[in-house]
């Protein structure tokens, strides 16, 4: 047996060390953002090639992280989200630029979750009494 071959073999259901790489990563994406199935959140993504990229924002309910098959054969997994008409939409974790958390108002709209309010709250504080200085 030809030594070059010998890493192309593994046994079947054995993960190669690309593949355990992805898979933390991935899964550090849904803990990094504290995605929860079933709930909703504003995502955004990058969209388009190299030359033509820009950030997407959309809400959508979080589905979970699924396996795809990429153009050159090679397995990614990919975080499922469906949009609020049905239509769904799968992202790797590289697309991701932020997630927050959305949630009904009481008049029904959705609106995005505070999840820092003292955090915010202060540095609105801090702009007011810099702006009436100045």
């Amino acid at each position: 047996m030809n030594a070059s071959n010998a890493p192309n073999h593994r046994a079947p259901g054995e993960a190669g060390p690309a593949s355990r790489g992805r898979l933390v990563r991935d899964r550090s994406a849904v803990e990094r953002f504290g995605l929860k199935s079933a709930e909703m959140y504003r995502v955004a993504y990058v969209v388009g090639g190299a030359e033509s990229r820009r950030v997407s924002r959309s809400l959508a309910v979080f589905e979970g992280v699924s396996e795809r098959r990429r153009w050159d054969g090679e397995s990614a997994l990919c975080l499922d989200f469906v949009l609020p008409h049905g239509r769904t939409l799968s992202l790797l974790s590289t697309q991701l630029v932020d997630v927050r958390p959305a949630g009904l108002n009481e008049r029904g709209q959705w609106v995005l979750l505070a999840q820092d309010q003292e955090r915010r709250v202060r540095r609105s504080r801090r702009r007011t009494r810099s702006a009436g200085t100045s």
